[in-house]
């Protein structure tokens, strides 16, 4: 870890204080967002928390993200950012389906999660760039369309994947992605969809 990456962390610890935000940096792979799901971590508004499994090679990825969040919630409490409202209703009604109840238009609201998710990547990649952390940048943009792509991919199998084939640790799908954000996002090409297939996330 870099003396950048280190300032960074402690960045994000003063921000979180300044914003009355609970900082939880564990020492752990993975952590529990739900009965359902095990992730890398989560920035929650409601809760006030910023949460993230720190025992993991792509730990500093996964802070920039949530950290990005944070941005996004701070800028729609100034009017500056009106996803986040619409998503926090998307995001409840995708979780709700996940856990087997039915939801109309839960292609709309996995939708505006996956567009959520894709402006975050990108105030993530400016956030990297800023504090010159020690991040691929291409590698981290493969990663984030392919996290994007994979709100698409849950319209067809109603589930979030297994902490051991994440769509932005599994090659065949990074291999399917661009070191852009240059994609089609609204849905996926022929291409995206068979490495999705493949993978069998």
């Amino acid at each position: 870890m870099t003396r950048n990456d280190k300032q960074f962390i402690q960045f994000v610890k003063d921000e979180c204080k300044k914003y009355g935000v609970k900082c939880k940096l564990r020492n752990s792979k993975y952590v529990k967002l739900s009965n359902t799901i095990m992730c890398s971590g989560w920035f929650d508004s409601d809760k006030q928390e910023l949460v993230v499994a720190m025992n993991r090679p792509d730990a500093l990825d996964i802070l920039v993200h949530e950290y990005a969040h944070l941005t996004q919630w701070q800028d729609s409490l100034n009017g500056k950012f009106d996803l986040w409202e619409a998503s926090a209703t998307s995001l409840n009604r995708v979780d709700a389906w996940l856990n087997g109840k039915r939801i109309h238009h839960v292609k709309h609201h996995l939708g505006i999660s996956r567009d959520l998710e894709l402006d975050n990547e990108k105030r993530s990649v400016k956030i990297i760039r800023k504090f010159k952390l020690s991040i691929d940048i291409p590698s981290y943009i493969k990663k984030a369309n392919a996290y994007a792509h994979f709100y698409n991919w849950m319209y067809y199998t109603r589930r979030w994947s297994k902490p051991t084939n994440s769509p932005y640790n599994n090659k065949i799908v990074i291999d399917a992605m661009s070191t852009r954000f240059n994609m089609r996002y609204d849905e996926m090409s022929k291409k995206v969809y068979k490495a999705f297939h493949a993978a069998n996330i």
